[in-house]
């Protein structure tokens, strides 16, 4: 359920900028609601989110979706009342981090979306997959993903911690000191280390 907040109209350097990660989550849709069941265990505030993109202009960001990296129109997400859209800021934002970051994500322009790993995400969400873990705890990585992961394809938050974390200003901080692997959607939205204080409007 969506928490109670306040609409903000987007406005380009004030609701969002080059560099911020943005979330989505969609009211009512089937994978938005699977989602976000599957990573359940990570959610900490009254918000849900289930798909994060990096900005990379006043009507554009790059997301991973079902059929690879690309570029798309914000509006997508502005215009459809059914779709929730929160920006966070990266800690002490500058222009010049906000287009390192931005730049970077737009080299993966193509990539194919890595459906092994959705796939892994969503069996660690379930009692089995927690299961399995606590079998496998003293290994170093996640039994799941090490199995199911191709390192050469990117799902959503996989690629927003990715450019992120290739920052040194945020270099394995937060939740990214993780495998970016294993870092979801609402995980990243949650940290409150790489990104500034968050506030609802």
């Amino acid at each position: 359920m969506l928490a109670t907040f306040n609409t903000v109209a987007p406005q380009f350097h004030k609701t969002h900028d080059r560099g911020y990660i943005g979330f989505t989550y969609y009211k009512e849709s089937f994978v938005s609601e699977g989602i976000a069941y599957f990573t359940r265990w990570s959610k900490m505030s009254e918000i849900t989110v289930s798909h994060a993109l990096v900005v990379t202009g006043e009507d554009e960001c790059i997301e991973a979706l079902f059929d690879g990296v690309e570029k798309s129109k914000l509006t997508k997400y502005f215009d459809d009342p059914k779709c929730a859209i929160f920006f966070r800021k990266p800690l002490d934002w500058t222009a010049d981090i906000g287009n390192r970051i931005a730049n970077l994500a737009l080299t993966q322009e193509g990539v194919k979306y890595n459906y092994g790993l959705i796939v892994a995400d969503a069996l660690k969400g379930t009692f089995l997959g927690h299961l399995i873990a606590e079998c496998f705890k003293d290994q170093k990585e996640d039994i799941l993903t090490k199995l199911l992961n191709d390192d050469k394809r990117w799902i959503c938050s996989e690629l927003a911690a990715w450019v992120l974390d290739e920052q040194p200003e945020y270099h394995d901080r937060g939740i990214l000191n993780k495998e970016r692997d294993t870092i979801t959607p609402q995980e990243l939205f949650e940290d409150g280390t790489i990104f500034e204080p968050w506030h609802i409007p």
